[in-house]
């Protein structure tokens, strides 16, 4: 879950879906509430497993703290050296769970547009308005952990991908990730020729207290809202990405001349250039990819319910 969390277009809750605990997580999250702290703090572990299934969350959480440093490592290194086509990846992957919720509404009528309208339409003010920067406001960095946690939450929507439209995803899931983890590293003295980002290491720490809130305010609210809506959810999210694809297209996140013809609201590369043929590659690498796992979850739930 932690990584994919880190990858727009799959979400954690996708993962907790294929891997079979996705009920057991949401019924565990709802009981979550500001009294698991104390038993948190006193490392009171049998209260916590008694009263909220605290191993199984716990269990879950060691997973994505780990992974999270690790595939920080990987994605610095990515976006240092082949950006494009780390966003050719991400739009691929993207482009795909948005075609899989299209294939998951089953009947269509004139009340599905309406949803995928108003989606598409904040979408669009989204791409067309300036676009957001990234910004290390305390206040800003609480919000989007607040909100990205959803992610994991409701399958098809992917918390990165949010991070993305918010400008902050680098600085969030990579950089700021990457400066803890060299943090650790000093501590126990393996690394003593890096230093401390004090600044990094507060976004750090915002984002985590907001994801974490996030996570216990917004469980309760978003699996009613997944139990009850969750057609015009889906029918809502279709319209958005649609709506918001020109923050995540490749070409809009490189400033080679070389590469590209003009420089619209979406830039349209140049495809006799051997980057940008392979940079499309990568776009279907990532669709199929994202494609690919979902039909191993459909075929899993089939046997399943046998």
């Amino acid at each position: 879950m932690g990584t994919v969390n880190k990858l727009p277009g799959i979400s954690g809750g996708l993962v907790a879906l294929l891997t079979g605990f996705y009920t057991e997580m949401i019924n565990s999250l709802k009981k979550i509430d500001f009294k698991t702290i104390p038993l948190l703090l006193r490392l009171n572990f049998s209260d916590l497993n008694k009263n909220y299934n605290g191993l199984f969350l716990i269990t879950i959480l060691l997973g994505i703290v780990i992974s999270f440093f690790t595939t920080s490592k990987l994605l610095d290194i990515l976006f240092n050296n082949y950006e494009l086509y780390v966003w050719s990846v991400f739009f691929g992957m993207i482009l795909a769970s948005n075609f899989i919720l299209i294939q998951n509404l089953k009947k269509w009528n004139f009340n599905s547009f309406i949803p995928i309208i108003l989606g598409l339409t904040l979408g669009l003010i989204i791409s067309f308005s300036d676009p957001f920067e990234e910004n290390k406001s305390t206040l800003f960095i609480f919000f989007c952990g607040f909100i990205s946690i959803s992610g994991m939450i409701i399958p098809g929507l992917s918390g990165s991908f949010i991070l993305i439209l918010l400008g902050n995803y680098k600085l969030l899931l990579v950089d700021s990730v990457n400066s803890l983890y060299n943090s650790l590293l000093i501590i126990i003295g393996i690394e003593s020729d890096l230093s401390h980002d004090m600044d990094l290491l507060r976004i750090v720490l915002v984002f985590t207290l907001g994801s974490v809130l996030g996570l216990i305010l917004l469980s309760n609210l978003l699996s009613y809202i997944i139990r009850k809506y969750e057609k015009i959810l889906n029918q809502f999210i279709i319209g958005f990405v649609f709506g918001s694809l020109t923050i995540v297209w490749p070409w809009n996140h490189v400033i080679e001349e070389s590469l590209l013809i003009d420089n619209l609201a979406v830039t349209i590369p140049k495809l006799q250039e051997t980057t940008n043929i392979i940079s499309i590659i990568w776009i279907c690498i990532g669709l199929i990819t994202v494609l690919y796992i979902d039909k191993y979850v459909r075929k899993k739930k089939i046997r399943t319910n046998r």
